[in-house]
């Protein structure tokens, strides 16, 4: 269990580049407003996946389009917050650009973590439904060893095309429902009954905060339409959306 010193903020599913350009500017202008904040303020910052619409580590190349954001983020960690990231579904592969050129901290799935006295338990999301049966064979299929190699051997211009017809793909069979809340609800009380404190996901776009009596329980929604995040302060785990001024 990693030891985090509060305020610790919680951001997951921006997409980027999912939308129109118009879309885009908006979305990244107020995501640089968001991460002014979190260097003014925050000791750490936790990604909790699909941060880009698409990422994939080649051995030599990386996406470019997101190099300014990269650069924010080296700032951040030059601040002294501390980084951390764990994959969506739609982050296909981490070769370590991250953790060396950066200076995340990468979780291969969940994380738990130590915010003040309580126990966090963070994961993306994805596969905890029910209905998700279909859509864990295939992240099994697509994540294995011989598929990651054989895509990696397709040009990067071939590979990112490919990759945007799936996400969007990915995006349009999506359909949230209110009952979904019951099993993340649920799962969030499994966590509490290992001792957790705290539970934040993300991957649903729908921000929600409960409190139980053993403890909150957080869906980060997204930055897409509700631009909401999560900040622990160090005794509560909220739910916040952001506003610019």
């Amino acid at each position: 269990m990693v030891s985090l010193r509060p305020p610790v903020y919680f951001l997951s599913d921006i997409h980027l580049g999912e939308g129109t350009d118009s879309e885009e500017a908006s979305k990244y202008r107020k995501l640089l407003g968001f991460l002014q904040v979190v260097q003014r303020q925050a000791k750490a910052l936790v990604l909790v996946g699909d941060i880009f619409d698409f990422w994939y580590e080649w051995n030599t190349v990386i996406p470019k389009r997101h190099f300014d954001l990269l650069c924010r983020f080296q700032a951040l960690e030059n601040a002294g917050v501390a980084l951390h990231y764990l994959p969506g579904n739609h982050d296909f592969r981490l070769q370590g650009f991250l953790e060396r050129d950066l200076g995340f901290t990468v979780n291969s799935g969940a994380a738990e973590y130590l915010v003040g006295e309580q126990k966090i338990y963070v994961y993306h999301g994805d596969g905890i439904l029910t209905r998700d049966s279909g859509y864990r064979l295939l992240k099994r299929i697509l994540r294995s060893r011989i598929n990651q190699r054989l895509f990696s051997w397709l040009h990067p211009d071939i590979g990112m095309a490919l990759a945007r017809a799936t996400s969007r793909t990915s995006r349009t069979r999506i359909h949230y429902r209110e009952a979904d809340e019951e099993e993340y609800r649920a799962f969030a009380q499994r966590q509490f009954a290992r001792g957790f404190q705290g539970v934040v996901i993300g991957h649903s776009h729908h921000p929600k905060q409960f409190d139980f009596p053993q403890g909150t329980y957080l869906n980060l929604g997204d930055w897409i339409r509700h631009f909401s995040y999560g900040i622990h302060d160090g005794e509560h785990l909220m739910l916040r959306y952001w506003q610019e001024s």
